[in-house]
């Protein structure tokens, strides 16, 4: 057994193979089991199904993707979930690319690594994990909520929503406080785990999260385009094939929670790429430079909705 922490959870692992062990390595601490948060262990069974698609990977690679399933399913009780995506930081701020695989998305993060160089850093590949940090008495990254100059989840200054709602005409001023009222303070954080991808991109660290973009492949012929997306409907559907949804009905409760707030505080994009140099890079530029441009408009006071 050893202790790691990971979305500044301390948990305790029971596992039969050395092989988990030294994946987490970067993640282990020297902590008793009876300090940590919760502890997880699986059986040869859960291990088994694993390979229940007919794979061929070993019982020790099985285990430590079985752990990980454990982990965050227990996760959801501390406000945190996977996400499968991969999460990069860029002058302190965090942006995540899902994709289908086989899309682009490794290719796609490598751009941004080429075109940034040392100012780029890959929280993590393939699994992060997503905290929500409430501001009520946390501390999380990048300033507490209601302090000046302090940052809500979509990088504006305090009191300024990302996605908010166009009220009815009957009474538009009422509704639009309740719906504000509604929404609780904070930001998800992106953390990087031991998870992360055949190309073992990513570090113990953590970003807050300020963009999502799901990345497609272009059509032959296809101009490179970058859209955001405003339907909550579509984005609940693409969301939902990017998270470990627990049978549990609790915790798939609390998954939705976490997925509501994600969806009001959060800009998402779809990205409609070819998978070239040339065409990541001005993908690059324009999800980050819409970004930019957002949250400029927002600090002037001259954002709207329609």
């Amino acid at each position: 057994m050893f202790c790691v922490q990971i979305a500044e959870v301390l948990i305790a692992i029971e596992n039969r193979y050395a092989f988990t062990e030294r994946l987490c390595a970067d993640y282990i601490v020297d902590v008793s089991p009876d300090e940590c948060s919760f502890s997880v262990s699986v059986t040869p069974e859960e291990i088994a199904a694993e390979n229940s698609d007919g794979g061929t990977f070993s019982p020790a690679y099985c285990e430590s993707l079985a752990i990980y399933r454990k982990i965050c399913t227990r996760m959801l009780d501390f406000d945190a979930f996977l996400l499968h995506a991969a999460v990069i930081s860029y002058k302190g701020r965090g942006f995540a690319f899902a994709a289908k695989s086989g899309t682009g998305k490794s290719t796609h993060i490598a751009q941004w690594m080429r075109a940034l160089g040392d100012d780029v850093t890959v929280v993590n590949g393939d699994k992060p994990i997503l905290r929500w940090r409430s501001g009520e008495g946390d501390e999380a990254p990048g300033g507490e909520p209601g302090e000046e100059g302090a940052e809500t989840p979509d990088g504006t200054p305090d009191g300024e929503g990302s996605r908010a709602r166009t009220p009815s005409a009957a009474s538009p001023d009422r509704e639009a406080a309740e719906a504000a009222c509604d929404q609780p303070v904070g930001e998800f954080i992106a953390y990087g785990t031991p998870y992360c991808g055949k190309e073992n991109w990513g570090q113990n660290t953590s970003v807050p999260l300020r963009a999502v973009c799901f990345i497609e492949r272009c059509e032959p012929g296809e101009s490179d385009r970058l859209s955001r997306l405003e339907d909550d409907g579509e984005i609940v559907a693409r969301i939902m094939n990017q998270i470990l949804m627990p049978n549990d009905p609790v915790l798939a409760a609390r998954q939705l929670d976490l997925l509501d707030r994600l969806l009001n505080g959060m800009p998402f994009y779809v990205l409609r790429c070819t998978p070239t140099p040339a065409a990541f890079d001005a993908a690059f530029q324009m999800t980050l430079c819409d970004n930019e441009r957002e949250q400029l408009s927002r600090n002037e006071g001259l954002w709207h909705e329609d």
